[in-house]
This record gives structure tokens, sequence and C-alpha cells, in this order.
């Protein structure tokens, strides 16, 4: 990127201010600051475009900073820049409520910049993946909505986020599915078929091999010839997505929703993402390597909003 990564610090208190800037200066970002809600949307209005994540402080001088963020939901240059709540508490019904509204990023104060610094790049990378799924999107025929019934097979990355490029033309929904299931076709590859747990992605992450890791196991004896499949059922009314790997399952229960103990953590939020706003509803078989998706026809809107 030419320009330099923009974060907007939104928090009363001019030292917190202060101290996120200097964080985040250290990555190359550079910082717009607000102490109120409204101070805040006149800089989104002017410059909203050129404003690449939000820092939102929770308790604000005017008000609950929640109500900037779904404000910002409803305008459309600004409804995808990823916003991070920042906030002293740690109630599970402040983090709860943020969580409801969309806020998948929740930082409880003090935290260190390290972990400031790793969610904020796991929030720009979350929300650039969206963007580039939803730009091939536009770009792919529309005769895939002819689709009734199909089972395609796919064992690597690319493909699984092919597929999910291709498919989701079965639904009006297609930006939010897209999302969805590609979340759900890269966890079969990644967590299901190569066997890459929570824990040894978030070190994989933190030193850069995880690409590499991927490469290594899907050319190893023990991973090459695993595939995953995706079967895709449609009629009038719904389409049913189901997915199934060949891995040895998981504990998926701990992955339907994103809670506090997981708030701070840079990756593990796609099954609850996908719950939320991909699929009317999302069910997970046995132990968990098959997971079955559905999506009405007739849902009325289109995007993260839902």
């Amino acid at each position: 990127m030419a320009d330099a990564v923009t974060a907007l610090v939104v928090d009363d208190e001019e030292m917190t201010r202060a101290i996120v800037a200097g964080y985040l200066s250290r990555i190359g970002y550079r910082t717009l600051e607000a102490e109120t809600k409204a101070q805040a949307w006149e800089i989104l209005s002017s410059s909203g475009s050129a404003i690449h994540v939000v820092l939102l402080d929770r308790r604000l001088a005017d008000g609950d900073g929640l109500e900037l963020y779904e404000r910002m939901k409803q305008e459309p240059h600004l409804a995808d820049i990823p916003v991070i709540v920042q906030t002293i508490s740690d109630s599970s019904s402040e983090i709860a409520a943020a969580i409801r509204a969309g806020v998948f990023y929740y930082l409880i104060k003090p935290y260190d910049g390290a972990l400031l610094r790793s969610v904020v790049r796991a929030a720009e990378e979350t929300t650039g993946r969206l963007r580039s799924l939803q730009g091939d999107l536009r770009s792919r025929s529309d005769a895939i909505g002819l689709l009734r019934d199909g089972r395609f097979r796919f064992r690597t990355l690319q493909e699984a986020q092919n597929l999910a490029i291709t498919l989701s033309s079965v639904a009006a929904t297609a930006h939010s599915l897209t999302f969805g299931l590609s979340e759900i076709l890269v966890n079969a590859v990644e967590h299901g078929n190569l066997g890459i747990g929570f824990e040894a992605k978030g070190r994989l992450k933190a030193s850069g091999m995880l690409a590499r890791e991927i490469e290594a196991r899907l050319a190893s004896a023990e991973h090459r010839d695993k595939y995953a499949t995706v079967h895709v059922e449609r009629s009038d009314s719904r389409v049913i997505f189901t997915v199934t790997d060949m891995g040895a399952g998981f504990d998926f229960n701990r992955y339907l929703s994103v809670d506090a103990s997981q708030s701070n953590a840079t990756h593990g939020r796609g099954i609850a993402l996908a719950r939320m706003v991909g699929f009317d509803q999302l069910t997970y078989v046995g132990n968990g390597n098959r997971v079955v998706g559905i999506v009405n026809l007739d849902r009325a809107s289109d995007g993260l909003s839902d």
C-alpha cells in the first residue's frame, strides 16, 4: 500500500489516545483522534474512505460508543471499516452487547502494545479478505444460479476460495454468503484435513509461517490424498450447503459464538461470523467434520449488516 494505514482513535481520554497512537506508529500507522462521537462522525463523514480501522471506546462523554458503530453500519462507504471496541469493563453483558451488534474485536483496558497491534492487523486482514471476495464475486458468471444439485471436491485453500465465490451466486445474499461459505470451506481444509488447531494457528500466524506450513502439509504423505466435499441442494425457498472433511473433528461448540475469552485473539471468529452473517442456520454434525449451512432465498437484505 502506497499510503500509510490510518486508524481513527475515539476516546475521551487524551492520554489513552496518545498511547494508542504511539503503539500503532511502530507498525507504520498514522492516527486521527476524536474525543466524542460527534467529533468522530465529522471525521468519518469527511474522510471515511481513507480510514482503515477504528478503535472505539465503549463509554464516551456523549454516549455509548456502540451508537457510533451502528451509525457507521448504515453508510455503505463506512460499513466495512473494521471496528475494535475498547473499554475498562470486563462485564460479560457489555461484551455480549458488542458482539450482538457485530463487533468481533473487543479489547479490555489496560492492554499492551503487542496485543493491540496484533488485533488491529487481524481486523484489517479479515475485512480485506471480505472485500477481495466480494470483488471477485462481481466478476463471476450468473450461470451458477441455475444450479439445483451439485457436489464438489476440493483440497487446497485456493480451491476453497474459488468455490465460495462461485457457489455464493446461488443466493441473492451473495456478498455475505461468500464470506460465510469461505470460512467453512477454508476451515475444512485448514483445521479439518490438515489438522492445524487453534493454538498452532496462532503460533504460525505470529511467526509468519502459516502459509508455508499449509503447503508442507498439503504435500505430505499424511495429508496429500485428503479432500473435502461441498454438496449444494437448491429449492425454490432455500439452499443447503453440506461441507464434509476427512479430519478427526473438533470441539465446534467453542467457536459457535464469540465470548470474552476469544475477544483478544487474532483468529477463531470465522465460524461465529459465518453463523451470524452468512447463513440463516449453521449446524455441525457428529464430531464436527461435517457442517450444514442453510440460506433462505427470501432473505430481504444483503451484506454484513444482516
